[in-house]
């Protein structure tokens, strides 16, 4: 299933590379960077294809704690290497599903620096 191409963004995303680690569902990690953040979700390039609807573990290092929470994966399009012949990847977006407040609102206030303090 890949995006529909209809905006649906209620939060600010900032394109910003913070480490990422994702407790995928078949008991393993993938450990990768997000391409884009925002108190909403995330979204990451990874080498695996995780299932529309699965719910992910998610430790997001923001600072030096990170952010533990859980995710939905929202959507998935498959993508080919421009300089890898045969080599795929998954754009993945991946909602907030189970996050505390305090640390939605850190999110929130990180993009926020980041988005408003580059103008």
């Amino acid at each position: 299933m890949g995006w529909d191409m209809k905006e649906r963004r209620r939060f600010i995303r900032a394109r910003y590379p913070c480490r990422i680690i994702v407790h995928a569902p078949q008991k393993h990690i993938i450990s990768t960077h997000t391409e884009n953040i925002s108190a909403g979700g995330i979204r990451v390039l990874i080498q695996e294809e995780l299932k529309v609807s699965s719910i992910v573990g998610l430790e997001i290092y923001l600072r030096e704690q990170p952010i533990a929470c859980q995710g939905r994966v929202v959507w998935v399009v498959e993508k080919k290497s421009d300089y890898q012949r045969d080599f795929i990847f998954f754009d993945t977006g991946i909602e907030f599903y189970e996050i505390k407040d305090e640390d939605k609102h850190a999110i929130n206030t990180f993009v926020e620096s980041l988005f408003f303090g580059g103008r």
